[in-house]
């Protein structure tokens, strides 16, 4: 995987490795717990009308930074029906989607940490 988790005291830490570092020019994003509003287990759909501002996209994996509804996302994902999608207040990106192994532990793990979000139950 081209992202792995990690979860600190006060923030989520995506550790970008492989093509995503290299096409985002980035290593790692931090999101502070505070910023997250909900966590979505899902199957993403990737829209047609998607603005890539930096990243790969191709039949079989997205990764990057895009423009989704004038939205700012970042993704990273080969199989779109394994992701959590972040949904974040106050923070560089409206939008994390990212794949995991096991979403719903990665869901449930979140929002142990997010406890200022009522309305999800793990």
């Amino acid at each position: 995987m081209s992202v792995q988790i990690e979860f600190g005291d006060t923030s989520l830490i995506l550790n970008i490795s492989g093509k995503t570092m290299v096409t985002t020019l980035r290593k790692k994003i931090e999101i502070p717990y505070n910023s997250v509003e909900e966590v979505q287990i899902s199957n993403f759909k990737f829209p047609l009308t998607a603005v890539k501002r930096t990243g790969i996209t191709t039949i079989g994996y997205k990764a990057g930074i895009f423009i989704i509804d004038k939205k700012k996302y970042f993704l990273s994902y080969h199989d779109a029906n394994k992701v959590a999608i972040l949904g974040l207040k106050g923070f560089e990106f409206d939008k994390i989607v990212v794949e995991s192994e096991d979403p719903e532990q990665l869901e449930k793990n979140i929002l142990m940490r997010c406890s200022h979000i009522n309305d999800q139950t793990p």
